[in-house]
């Protein structure tokens, strides 16, 4: 029995719901979850010792950081992976998509050093350096050399950033020489996003710095079905791993009976391949996507069943 911290987000209910729809499946999973009122502090706790955490999505809209990101800095995440993959049934825009975007996630300017330099004057500090650089780079084709997946992109801006991205090109192509199995190749940023958009097959693993992975990362969302198919998979330095949704249902669904399970189960498949239960998390896509192509789809997506309805069919599929 594997043990897994659990972050509900903002829909507990339906967090609650997938979990038993794990269980349903004949998943080996025991689940240390917060208390009524629990701090991020305590889910930090938790997911320390157990080295691992599935994340509901948190919608954020107060002053400073958004709860999960202080989960992630707090935890030293550094690396963000979202597979995109289409789900048979759900509807998007490409069929044939099956890469990785790998994306760095401790600086850049994500790195929260911004300022008023003079009034109404702002000033946002992109950080690069070459350890973070090589960090992700190496953790990009590690991920691709275990995986079995023959190349990677390098994601970067260098003709026009060029000491910042010119030094993430330079790193990851240094870093490549270690990985000859591995093919590596660069594109420039702008130029990416309008060939994902028309050949997004013609990709495997794109290695981005921050913010340029968090752009890229859900345009690629965006043709595999959008907010409800963004899995995420963060890795911390000390070995934990957070399995989020990248996304959650629109604020009218959301922690109702027309919500989707789909943002917070598709990571928790990751999860189940992550842990070695890989025949449960198979056994579980197979009954989603037979219930999706079959015509049943939660309210959230356009469709008449209900959250309840929804995760039932699936469990009849299994």
């Amino acid at each position: 029995m594997t043990e897994v911290t659990a972050v509900y987000g903002d829909d507990a209910a339906t967090f609650r719901r997938v979990q038993a729809l794990l269980g349903q499946a004949g998943a080996q999973l025991s689940w240390d979850e917060p208390s009524e009122g629990a701090s991020y502090a305590d889910m930090l706790t938790s997911a320390k010792r157990t080295g691992l955490a599935l994340v509901g999505h948190q919608r954020w809209r107060g002053e400073g950081l958004a709860p999960a990101v202080v989960l992630r800095d707090e935890l030293g995440v550094f690396a963000q992976e979202r597979p995109i993959r289409p789900v048979p049934g759900l509807p998007g825009r490409h069929g044939d998509v099956d890469l990785v975007v790998v994306r760095e996630t401790t600086e850049d300017v994500y790195a929260h050093l911004e300022h008023e330099s003079i009034p109404q004057v702002f000033e946002s500090l992109k950080v690069t350096t070459e350890q973070a650089c090589e960090r992700i780079a190496r953790h990009a084709f590690e991920m691709a050399r275990a995986s079995g997946r023959p190349s990677v992109t390098v994601v970067h801006k260098a003709n026009i950033m060029k000491l910042s991205d010119g030094m993430f090109l330079r790193t990851a192509k240094r870093v490549a020489e270690d990985y000859t199995d591995v093919a590596c190749n660069d594109v420039i940023v702008d130029a990416l996003c309008m060939r994902l958009v028309l050949d997004p097959g013609a990709f495997d693993v794109l290695l981005c710095g921050n913010l340029f992975g968090d752009i890229v990362a859900d345009l690629c969302a965006g043709l595999v079905g959008g907010a409800s198919n963004a899995p995420s998979i963060n890795h911390a330095s000390d070995g934990t791993v957070l399995f989020t949704a990248g996304h959650g249902d629109e604020p009218q669904t959301r922690g109702t009976e027309d919500a989707s399970p789909l943002p917070v189960l598709l990571p928790s498949l990751h999860l189940l391949r992550h842990v070695g239960q890989g025949e449960v998390a198979d056994k579980l896509h197979t009954a989603l996507a037979a219930v999706l192509e079959g015509g049943v789809r939660p309210v959230a997506l356009g469709g008449e069943a209900g959250l309840e309805a929804f995760c039932e069919a699936i469990a009849g599929k299994l």
